[in-house]
């Protein structure tokens, strides 16, 4: 009867044994089918004690995530447990046991999580999305087989189950780490918890922007960070640009003036247009607008040029601001795209917007009695950077472009308030 182990009162798995903060942990490589058989489903409507409330949305997206990339990588899962557990020890290097553990299956929820409950969720909901899917595939198939449909349909949807089988054959058979530490103090366990989120340094977008490569705009980065204004100038790790940082933009802002150039300021980079997008397009389009940009924004051109620092750019201009060179970006994608603007024209409008643009705004500037005080407050050196804002202030620069005859108002001397 030792092969029918599912009569088996307890669960073994080969693991290893350490200590780690005086605690004892436990490490074991699984399936992630196993996790989801081993581990509950968390509720996002119901947090554990001592956790914070769960995101599905956040959950389904890693559960995707590896379900479409092969080479998914992950951390490991960590859980606490009270000791309840056996271990039967083979060998022993150094500080760790090498050998089987082994606990009842009633104990199994007994386990609770530590870190990694939205790496959890997203597995079970995979795992669901795989064989929800899988049935509908397979109804279609034998619907097109009853109903007589041509053998490229037939082959269409048996390609499709073959797809979500390996899917399926991968979750049984690539592992992550399970490491499981023992503690039976609910304060101490808390502590655990802060411990983890306390010491996690995280990531910020702009180093998100240069290392995930799997989109299409940050893999462009890298050449557009070469032009003459941002070369030596864009902050690798920062996403906020404090008035003495030296560098113009962090990676960050590089990535969606890249995004606004490629969809506008509103627009999404979807998966159908990340397989459409070509790098090198991007690239070019980037160095077509900040070379405009150099070309009708004197103070820009002193600063490629070393005659003018950030620093200096931030106290003087509203050029200095993050989001209005964004805004910028946007107005130059609707003008070039929908408005069949070429980059002369562009320049042209924007040298008229080039007086205007000393800062701060005041309440006699075009910013705040054109735009509008929601968007651009008097003595402000930025806009406000909602998204609708944005829009507004984009939608009012391609106004003015467009408009025949140019606003007298454009051409006229800037008058402080």
């Amino acid at each position: 009867m030792s092969e029918v182990t599912g009569y088996d009162p307890s669960i073994r798995f080969y693991a290893t044994r350490y200590k780690q903060g005086g605690r004892t942990v436990f490490s074991l490589d699984l399936a992630l089918t196993q996790i989801a058989g081993l581990l509950p489903a968390p509720d996002p409507l119901h947090p554990t004690e001592g956790n914070r409330r769960i995101k599905e949305a956040h959950a389904r997206a890693f559960g995707d995530y590896v379900r479409i990339e092969r080479n998914w990588v992950a951390p490991a899962l960590v859980l606490r447990g009270p000791d309840i557990f056996e271990f039967e020890s083979r060998e022993k290097i150094g500080g760790t046991e090498f050998g089987v553990i082994s606990f009842p299956r009633l104990a199994s929820t007994d386990l609770r999580i530590l870190d990694g409950q939205h790496r959890i969720l997203g597995i079970h909901l995979a795992i669901r999305a795989i064989a929800e899917e899988l049935e509908k595939k397979r109804s279609q198939l034998a619907a097109a087989k009853r109903n007589g449909e041509e053998a490229a349909v037939i082959q269409m949807f048996e390609k499709q189950i073959a797809e979500l089988n390996e899917q399926r054959e991968r979750f049984d058979r690539e592992r992550t780490t399970l490491q499981i530490f023992i503690e039976d103090d609910q304060i101490a366990y808390k502590q655990m918890f802060f411990d983890i989120a306390d010491n996690a340094l995280g990531i910020t977008s702009s180093v998100r922007a240069r290392f995930d490569s799997r989109k299409v705009v940050n893999r462009s980065l890298e050449d557009v960070m070469k032009h003459a204004l941002l070369k030596g100038r864009v902050d690798p790790e920062q996403d906020r640009m404090g008035r003495n940082n030296p560098n113009l933009l962090g990676a960050k802002h590089v990535a969606e003036i890249v995004r606004t150039l490629a969809v506008g300021i509103d627009g999404r980079i979807g998966r159908r247009l990340e397989d459409e997008l070509r790098e090198d397009a991007l690239v070019e389009k980037a160095n077509n607008f900040f070379d405009v940009l150099l070309t009708a924004f004197p103070p820009l051109a002193a600063v490629a040029d070393d005659e003018l620092t950030t620093e200096e750019l931030r106290k003087s201009s509203l050029l200095g601001s993050t989001v209005m060179l964004r805004v910028l970006a946007g107005a130059y994608a609707e003008l070039a795209d929908k408005q069949a603007f070429d980059d002369e024209d562009v320049t042209d409008f924007f040298r008229k917007l080039a007086p205007h643009m000393a800062g701060p705004a005041t309440a006699g500037s075009i910013w705040v009695s054109k735009v509008g005080d929601d968007v651009y407050s008097p003595g402000a050196f930025a806009p406000r950077s909602r998204r609708q804002d944005l829009k507004t202030l984009r939608d009012a620069m391609v106004e003015w472009a467009i408009a025949e005859p140019v606003p007298e108002w454009l051409d006229q001397p800037v008058h402080a308030a």
